[in-house]
C-alpha cells in the first residue's frame, strides 16, 4: 500500500500531538514516492508566516513617536481597550504625515516613564481579561524605529504584536558532519510550553529582549536549551537574518530572526536545562526538509531558518522552480 503523506494542514498556538516515529517516518525519502520533491510545500510554509498581511493597511493604524511609526495597533484594540487610558493613549484623528495615528500623551516624557505606565496599563488589560493577553513573562522588547535605535520605551514580550512593533530573536542550527554527510539536531518542544507545544525546533532559540546583545543571548540560550557550553557556542557563526509579517486578529507580528550556525562535535548531546525542550534527535539534514516540506510538525518560523540552512548549504539550488522567490520570501517582513 503506498504510503500518505501526513497533511499539511497547518498548526495553530494549541499544538497537536506527534511521536519521533512519525517525524522520522515522514522524513524518508521513499515515504512518498510520488513525492515531486519540489519547493510548494518549502512556500506552503512561509505563506502561513506571512498571513493576513494585506489587512494591515485597512485594520491597524501607525503608533508614533516623535515623528517615527515604531508600530501598529489594530483599531478593534485602540478602540475596545486602549483609548479609555486617556492619560497614557492619544489618538489622532490626522495630520499631514501619517494621517490617523496613534501616540503616547506627551506628559509620558522619558523611555522609563513611558514603560512603566504602559506596563500597568497591560497588566491591567490582562488581569481583566486572562485570554486578551496570555503569557504574561516579565520580559520586556524594546520599542524603537530599527534594530539598536534607542527605544522610546519598552514593553512587555506576551504584548509585543498587540502593539505591532519589531521583534528580534536568535535562532540557530546545530549541525554535526559525518561520512561527508550533515545532520542537524532537532529538538521538540515541552508539551508545556504556551506558544505551540510539542512542536518541532531547530536547536536553539529565544527571543530579544531589551539591553541585551545578539551575541549574549545566543549564549545564554545555548546553555539554558541545549547543555551547550560556552567554549562550543562562542564559535556560533552569524550568517544572516530570516524576516516575516502576519496578521492574527489584533495582533500584527513583525518577526525579524538572527540566524546562526553551531558545527558541533560528533560526540556532543544536548541537554535541556530549563524545562523548554523534551528531547532531541539527530537527524539528516535532507530529511529535516523532507519534514518541513511535507508535514505541519515545524513550529514555523523556525522552519524558515532551516530553508535559510538549506539555501545556504546547497540543499535548494538554482535549478530547482521558484528558486529565486523562495530565497526572497525569506525576507517578507521589514528588516530595519
Amino acid at each position: 500500500m503506498m504510503a500518505m503523506i501526513i497533511p499539511l494542514a497547518l498548526p495553530n498556538k494549541i499544538g497537536f500531538s506527534f511521536t519521533w516515529d512519525d517525524v522520522v517516518q515522514a522524513s524518508q525519502p521513499d515515504y512518498a514516492p510520488n513525492d515531486s520533491s519540489d519547493l510548494s510545500g518549502f512556500f506552503e510554509k512561509i505563506k502561513y508566516c506571512n498571513r493576513g498581511s494585506s489587512e494591515i493597511k485597512s485594520e491597524f493604524i501607525p503608533l508614533v513617536m516623535e515623528d517615527q511609526i515604531v508600530g501598529c495597533i489594530h483599531n478593534g484594540f485602540f478602540d475596545n481597550y486602549l483609548r479609555r487610558f486617556k492619560d497614557v493613549f492619544v489618538f489622532v484623528p490626522s495630520d499631514s504625515r501619517f494621517g490617523t495615528n496613534v501616540t503616547l500623551n506627551k506628559t509620558l516624557s522619558t523611555p522609563e516613564e513611558r514603560t512603566r505606565v504602559v506596563g500597568n496599563v497591560i497588566k491591567c488589560l490582562a488581569e481583566e481579561e486572562k485570554e486578551l493577553i496570555p503569557g504574561i513573562r516579565n520580559e520586556l522588547y524594546p520599542v524603537a524605529p530599527s534594530f539598536g535605535s534607542p527605544p522610546y520605551f519598552s514593553v512587555e514580550r506576551a504584548a509585543a504584536t498587540y502593539f505591532g512593533i519589531k521583534a528580534y530573536g536568535v535562532h540557530m542550527n546545530g549541525f554535526v558532519k559525518r561520512d561527508g554527510e550533515k545532520f542537524l539536531w532537532i529538538g521538540k518542544r515541552s508539551p508545556m510550553k504556551q506558544t505551540f507545544p510539542g512542536m518541532l525546533d531547530h536547536l536553539v532559540a529565544g527571543g530579544l529582549p531589551h539591553g541585551m546583545s545578539c551575541v549574549a543571548n545566543l549564549i545564554k540560550e545555548c546553555e539554558e536549551e541545549a547543555g551547550i557550553p560556552l567554549s562550543l557556542s562562542n564559535q556560533a557563526m552569524s550568517v544572516g537574518a530570516v524576516s516575516y509579517v502576519h496578521v492574527d486578529g489584533y495582533r500584527y507580528e513583525r518577526g525579524v530572526l538572527f540566524c546562526y550556525d553551531l558545527e558541533l562535535p560528533g560526540g556532543f548531546i544536548p541537554k535541556n536545562q530549563d524545562g523548554e525542550v523534551e528531547s532531541f534527535k539527530l537527524i539528516p539534514v535532507e530529511n529535516v526538509a523532507n519534514v518541513i516540506r511535507r508535514t505541519q510538525f515545524f513550529k514555523p518560523n523556525c522552519s524558515l531558518v532551516i530553508m535559510d540552512f538549506l539555501f545556504r548549504h546547497g540543499y535548494i539550488g538554482p535549478e530547482c522552480l521558484g528558486y529565486l522567490d523562495l530565497l526572497q520570501s525569506l525576507r517578507s517582513g521589514d528588516t530595519s
